[in-house]
């Protein structure tokens, strides 16, 4: 785009996008998809440089009529990424999002199962691609799209290594290539997937997707999750519980384990430890378990 025109945020978009789907990963680059679309519906296809801090102030208030405020934060980052991205290519001098403020937020409870539940839900899934994606998620802490996207190439039985890395259609949050360590519980479940013996770590189809349909596709995201919440509801679990509480509960657990919090931050695959560190909730018995240990050095007769 030449700075001689007049820009339009149509123009804007198509730009931003090739950009987004070139070097960020597939969902976040929907995230860009989505905001452009709402924000072109709200403001219309205007000059960018006659967009105002108002305007997207407005936009704010009402998206936040119809969504989450938390999902209205999520686009707001997006459009103060997209106004970044137009002051870094010199096609404004300012960004109209600049000063809009998110709103804030309380922290949600980082839900995850209890023993009990844990103990529970995997007793009543029936045997498959379900329940084996949902161990395998207990086992890694993955995220369902990081379990999706493993092909057989990414596991060295081996080395006991499992690869998380980026590929056409997949790119890792952080971006980054990822190791994550086979333990014997999730050996035990390769083998029984893969139909191995011991100590064969390398198939004849290296492109295969670990988990594939009937169809022998990998699965989609949307499927597995909503199948997955079908499950809960059936086993008349609390309506609060989700996929992505099974790597909430992997985490927790390691915390709970007395891993080191370095280690554990690696293992989740976070890039700032501040984000492993909103892990350390120990439940309720815990802290009194804690409080009770140091009760019996104060303890005197009188």
């Amino acid at each position: 785009m030449s700075r001689g025109i007049v820009i339009y945020l149509e123009d804007l978009k198509e730009d931003v996008l090739k950009y987004t789907q070139s070097n960020l990963a597939y969902t976040t680059h929907k995230l860009y998809v989505t905001a452009f679309k709402n924000l072109i519906a709200f403001l219309g296809n205007k000059p960018i440089k006659l967009i105002t801090s108002k305007n997207i102030d407005d936009y704010k208030s009402y998206r936040a009529e119809s969504i989450a405020k938390s999902t209205v934060n999520i686009e707001l980052t997006c459009i103060k990424a997209i106004f970044n991205l137009a002051l870094r290519w010199n096609l404004l001098n300012v960004s109209p999002a600049q000063y809009v403020q998110k709103f804030r937020i309380e922290q949600k409870e980082i839900l995850c199962f209890n023993d009990v539940e844990l103990k529970y839900l995997l007793s009543k899934l029936p045997v498959g691609d379900i329940k084996n994606i949902v161990l395998f998620g207990l086992y890694t802490g993955c995220r369902l799209n990081e379990i999706l996207n493993i092909q057989i190439k990414d596991i060295n039985l081996g080395e006991k290594i499992i690869y998380i890395r980026n590929k056409p259609g997949f790119r890792t949050k952080s971006g980054k290539l990822r190791q994550s360590p086979i333990s014997d519980h999730l050996y035990s479940l390769l083998e029984s997937i893969l139909k191995l013996h011991r100590n064969v770590y390398r198939l004849v189809e290296p492109e295969r997707y670990l988990f594939t349909n009937p169809k022998g596709l990998k699965y989609e995201r949307d499927y597995v999750s909503k199948r997955f919440k079908k499950y809960l509801r059936a086993f008349k679990m609390p309506e609060k519980f989700h996929f992505h509480c099974l790597r909430h509960t992997y985490i927790t657990n390691l915390i709970k384990a007395g891993v080191n919090i370095n280690y554990v931050r690696l293992l989740a695959g976070h890039s700032e430890l501040s984000t492993t560190m909103n892990y350390i909730h120990i439940v309720t018995d815990d802290l009194r378990e804690a409080v009770n240990k140091v009760r019996q050095f104060t303890d005197c007769s009188y």
